[in-house]
């Protein structure tokens, strides 16, 4: 996604790209394993290289992985599996919606980036159109709480504000981002075994009245 201050394309064309363990995310296939959540028409705003959508295909789903880098699409559609979803070079805040009817979003990382209210208002409404009615939206987001480090950091307070308008939230939970190699750790300069925390939450797409 784009804070509209880092180049995120660049950033992968230097393949400085630190937040992409190449894994799919654990919060992710515990929530669509424990739910657990059906296959259905599955978004992944922010796919980078697309571990994520590839697991939510191989699971059933109908997966669309979307994200603003150029590099980031390409190395997607190189990954083996990628031949089971669709991925497509957008910006997710600015372009027509993809489609209405997704029973499931995910974003790892996407949400938090944005500095503004307005713009994680805007994210929010966004993925809520993009639902269909009672669909779940799945983000993982840097939290304030620990040594000020790794991600952007959100307050519980930033992501309610934004999201309760359009959503029920189903679980906030705190927790930590997946641990990281040593390779990674070193190139953001942060101590070994370094866990930066992080809020996992669920939501559900209210009801249109």
């Amino acid at each position: 996604m784009n804070d509209y201050k880092t180049d995120w394309e660049q950033l992968y064309r230097d393949e400085f790209m630190p937040w992409d363990t190449g894994r799919p995310e654990s919060h992710l296939i515990q929530t669509v394993t424990d739910l657990p959540v059906p296959p259905c028409p599955a978004l992944d705003v922010g796919c980078g290289t697309g571990a994520n959508a590839i697991w939510l295909a191989e699971q059933g789903f109908e997966v669309i992985g979307v994200d603003l880098s150029e590099t980031a699409i390409k190395l997607s559609r190189e990954r083996a599996g990628a031949d089971k979803c669709a991925f497509v070079h957008k910006d997710f805040l600015t372009a027509p919606l993809l489609r209405t009817d997704f029973g499931f979003v995910f974003d790892m990382g996407c949400f938090h980036t944005f500095h503004d209210g307005d713009s994680r208002d805007l994210f929010a409404r966004k993925v809520a159109a993009s639902l269909a009615e009672k669909g779940l939206w799945l983000s993982i987001c840097g939290s304030c709480d620990g040594p000020e480090l790794g991600p952007p950091r959100r307050s519980a307070l930033e992501i309610t504000r934004a999201v309760e308008d359009y959503f029920e939230i189903l679980y906030l939970k705190a927790t930590y981002l997946d641990e990281l190699s040593a390779e990674e750790l070193e190139a953001l300069e942060l101590p070994p075994g370094t866990r930066p925390r992080a809020w996992s939450c669920l939501m559900e797409k209210r009801s249109i009245t």
